[in-house]
């Protein structure tokens, strides 16, 4: 329902009552998260209490999937819901937030928002850049990726130079990519990619600003990289060793990264148990998240901070829910990744948080759990409730 059905005014003044009841709804969620950067006692099923030291809120950071319907939304159609870039900065910034992990699927990256937000379709990057600065706001990476037959791909050395340009633009210290080797176990598969990400590490050595890869559950199953080999001359064995280990061990790891996923992370720990090895026989091995990261802890400058529920009898093994209302084990993570001691950023993502029409402000609700989560390392111990103007209850 439009404003002026509603008997509301419209135009300018409309835009400017509509701004103040959502700065206020976001406002009263900040105030209503607001939790002290000091470390707390987390007491365990053992009884045992120790203190855990919190994710720093300067390294809190919003990954904007997660708000991809907000940016789309029709203000003439939910007006107290935000839309657009500019609105989601002031709502991130309100949270408590203090960083955004970017999105494209157009291969090149791309700021796609409503287009009756703010700055139309597509703002530019520069636009984008002062919309940051105006919030508070620093980019931190930006999730590059192409849909190909359906399916999405990487960066490419044909994508690579618009992510770079992009990335100078935000003064963003790294742009990064959906995953490198995809769904790839074969050696030679992976071995053209990291050919090109090793031609890819020229330009980006020059910029100045190293490239990531994402990782959901399949970079970490084992390479196939062992006879014997099929009709097709495809190894069907494997020497134990992991593909996204693989893919990092192959690149120059002062420009080639890795983001990890905890909740995708722990999908493969729930897939990916063993391996056939040369000799025919099966060997066990339980993928740890917490001591991948600890071979190398510098490789991986954002996590992104998402949860699961255990759920042993579907596929992937877990449910995902905000970050901090899970099963997964973050104390552990920290303790075995020793990831504090490179300050990276938690970039916090729900892959489900767009309720359409059924829920409208579904994204709104995980944005401040996500954000909660980050604020007391995953003790938040309920979920939190995300205060709105009563006009969009």
């Amino acid at each position: 329902m439009s404003s002026a059905e509603q008997g509301e005014p419209s135009g300018a003044c409309a835009d400017s009552i509509t701004r103040r009841r959502l700065l206020s709804g976001a406002a009263a969620t900040a105030a209503a998260l607001a939790i002290p950067d000091i470390a707390r006692p987390t007491q365990r099923a053992s009884g045992e209490t120790r203190n855990v030291a919190p994710i720093p809120r300067s390294r809190r950071a919003l990954m904007a999937f997660t708000a991809r319907g907000l940016l789309l939304n029709d203000k003439t159609k939910y007006p107290t819901l935000p839309s657009g870039w500019r609105q989601l900065f002031e709502v991130a910034a309100s949270i408590g937030f203090t960083g955004i992990e970017f999105f494209s699927f157009s291969g090149a990256p791309s700021f796609a928002q409503a287009p009756g937000a703010e700055g139309g379709a597509n703002p530019s990057a520069a636009q984008i850049r002062k919309w940051l600065d105006a919030a508070g706001l620093k980019a931190i990476g930006h999730y590059n990726a192409s849909i190909v037959n359906n399916s999405a791909v990487g960066l490419t050395p044909a994508t690579l130079d618009a992510a770079l340009e992009t990335a100078g633009i935000l003064r963003q210290p790294r742009t990064g990519s959906h995953d490198a080797t995809g769904a790839m176990w074969q050696k030679s598969e992976v071995d053209r990619v990291i050919e090109s990400w090793n031609q890819m590490t020229l330009k980006a050595s020059r910029a100045g600003i190293p490239i990531y890869s994402h990782a959901h559950d399949a970079p970490w199953n084992f390479l196939l990289d062992s006879a014997p080999t099929d009709a097709k001359g495809n190894f069907t064995r494997s020497s134990g060793i992991r593909v996204m280990d693989y893919f990092l061990k192959h690149t120059d790891r002062r420009w080639v990264e890795c983001e990890m996923d905890l909740f995708w992370a722990h999908v493969a720990q729930f897939k990916y148990r063993s391996y056939t090895a040369a000799d025919g026989s099966t060997v066990g091995d339980i993928f740890d998240p917490g001591r991948q990261i600890a071979k190398d802890p510098s490789r991986y400058p954002i996590v992104h901070a998402k949860d699961g529920i255990r759920a042993p009898k579907t596929e992937e093994g877990w449910i995902i829910c905000p970050f901090g209302y899970g099963d997964i084990d973050i104390e552990r993570f920290l303790k075995t990744s020793q990831i504090e001691k490179t300050n990276p950023w938690w970039s916090s993502e729900q892959d489900n948080a767009d309720g359409g029409d059924a829920d409208p402000q579904k994204a709104l609700r995980d944005i401040a759990d996500g954000y909660r989560g980050l604020s007391t390392v995953g003790g938040a111990g309920g979920r939190s409730s995300l205060l709105l103007p009563s006009s969009s209850r």
